[in-house]
C-alpha cells in the first residue's frame, strides 16, 4: 500500500511539474479559535496556535493545490488538544491577490488532556476534516488569510460520546520563494 501510495504522489508531483506555472514554499503560523462538538455538551472555546510550512504548486495561473504541515493547539477551555495535521487543498484564485480554497485536512494526535490529565488513550490518533477559506497573495510573498476547519469524524474512543474538532483559523505567512 505505501508503495502505491509513493507512486501515486510522485506521479502527481510529475505532472505538476510538467504544468506549473509556478512553485511556492513558504512558513505560516496564527491564531486558533477551537472548540469540539460533543453532543448537547456545552463547551467553552479554546484559543490557541499553529504554525508551519506550505508547498503551492501552481497549475496555471488560477489554479493550484496547497499542501500544508502544521502543528495545530486546539480542543476547548481545560481540554488540550494537540495535532500534526496536513491539509490538502485546492486554490482558487481571482484578481492575482485574492483566493479561496477547500480541501481534507488529516490530523495525527500527538498530545491530549482533559484538565490536565493525559486522556490520549481515550481518543482516536487520527482526525480527519474539511478546510473551508479565503485568502490573500500580497507582493513580496506576503500571504495571510482565515480559514474554517470542520471536523467529519468522531475522535472519541472511550468517552462514549462524539466528539468533533471545530477550529477557526487566522493566518500570516511568508512565501520564500
Amino acid at each position: 500500500m505505501k508503495k502505491i501510495t509513493l507512486l501515486g504522489l510522485f506521479c502527481l508531483m510529475s505532472v505538476v511539474g510538467l504544468h506549473a506555472q509556478g512553485i511556492g514554499l513558504g512558513i505560516k503560523g496564527g491564531a486558533n479559535f477551537a472548540n469540539v462538538d460533543v453532543g448537547s455538551v456545552d463547551t467553552d472555546n479554546k484559543t490557541g496556535y499553529h504554525f508551519g510550512a506550505f508547498l503551492d504548486l501552481g497549475l496555471n495561473d488560477n489554479i493550484s493545490i496547497q499542501p500544508e504541515v502544521l502543528y495545530s493547539a486546539q480542543g476547548a477551555d481545560d481540554f488540550d488538544l494537540d495535532y500534526l495535521t496536513i491539509p490538502v487543498l485546492l486554490k482558487l484564485k481571482f484578481l492575482k491577490v485574492l483566493n479561496v480554497h477547500a480541501g481534507p485536512q488529516f490530523g495525527i494526535l500527538t498530545n491530549a488532556e482533559d484538565d490536565g490529565e493525559d486522556v490520549k488513550d481515550r481518543l482516536k490518533s487520527a482526525d480527519v476534516s474539511l478546510a473551508l477559506g479565503a485568502g490573500v497573495d500580497l507582493p513580496l510573498g506576503l500571504v495571510g488569510g482565515v480559514r474554517y476547519n470542520l471536523g467529519v469524524s468522531d475522535i472519541d474512543d472511550g468517552y462514549n460520546v462524539d466528539i468533533k474538532n471545530r477550529v477557526m483559523q487566522i493566518y500570516v505567512g511568508w512565501k520564500l520563494f
